[in-house]
């Protein structure tokens, strides 16, 4: 069996040193590792050697991805949770770039842990959908605290049917404006409008006259589906797409 775990071990080896590439850029070692980021493409590192000492950086690319996908981290739930990955690997975080120090000797396990984080940071961020869906709610929540959106968060209204229904804010009524209800969906399809519609024709009747339901939907990383679009606006749910929130800002804060 020993003999069994070095031939894996050394196969695992050969894989590894025939898919490392490297290149010097202007007097920086760039990596191109075999392992594969959240689009499919190999994750890259850099190696700067200063004063004796290397650091080696994945040059800010994996929480730049996580921000253009429209996962900013920016929120104190997210700080902590990378802040624990990162601690679990002895990566550190300057600026939104990942690195650790090394010495020469111990190169190879300060690099691996860093792939390893960045493979982990990854992970925790945008493959857990759940994860993905609380994120969103807390950008909607930072919009309407920036723009001075008085509301409570995570109201649950009781139906016709005795179904309760969850939303995820509520703004009470105003002088201008009537009670408005606030719904966030990651992602807008034909499964998550129909649960909106089921949710708000239960309750709109009992709540006061002339209520409003928003659903303020991502389209940051995925279009919405144009029906399901057509259907919430057919039955009076109001859309915001979360790419032109400014523009509804000042009715939501009436």
């Amino acid at each position: 069996m020993n003999g069994d775990c070095e031939d894996l071990i050394s196969a695992y080896l050969t894989w590894l040193r025939g898919r490392i590439q490297f290149r010097d850029i202007e007097g920086v070692c760039e990596i191109t590792t075999p392992f594969l980021d959240r689009h499919n493409d190999r994750i890259q590192i850099y190696v700067h050697r200063i004063n004796g000492h290397l650091k080696i950086s994945d040059d800010g690319n994996t929480v730049a991805d996580l921000e253009m996908s429209g996962c900013s981290i920016d929120t104190p739930n997210r700080k902590a949770m990378l802040q624990v990955i990162l601690n679990g690997h002895g990566v550190r975080q300057e600026n939104g770039e990942l690195f650790v120090d090394a010495m020469p000797e111990t190169f190879p396990q300060k690099k691996h842990s860093l792939v390893q984080a960045i493979l982990n940071v990854n992970d925790m961020f945008m493959t857990a959908k759940h994860r993905v869906d609380r994120f969103f709610r807390e950008d909607v929540a930072a919009f309407l605290d920036d723009n001075g959106v008085r509301y409570s968060p995570d109201v649950a209204f009781q139906g016709k049917t005795g179904f309760s229904h969850h939303f995820d804010f509520v703004i009470p009524k105003s002088k201008n404006e009537p009670e408005r209800i606030l719904k966030t969906v990651n992602h807008l399809n034909k499964d998550s409008a129909t649960s909106l519609l089921f949710s708000w024709t239960d309750t709109k009747d009992i709540r006061p006259p002339k209520s409003i339901v928003y659903a303020i939907f991502n389209d940051v990383e995925r279009a919405p589906s144009p029906d399901a679009v057509s259907a919430l606006e057919q039955y009076d749910v109001r859309t915001i797409p979360w790419t032109k929130r400014a523009l509804f800002a000042p009715q939501l804060a009436a």
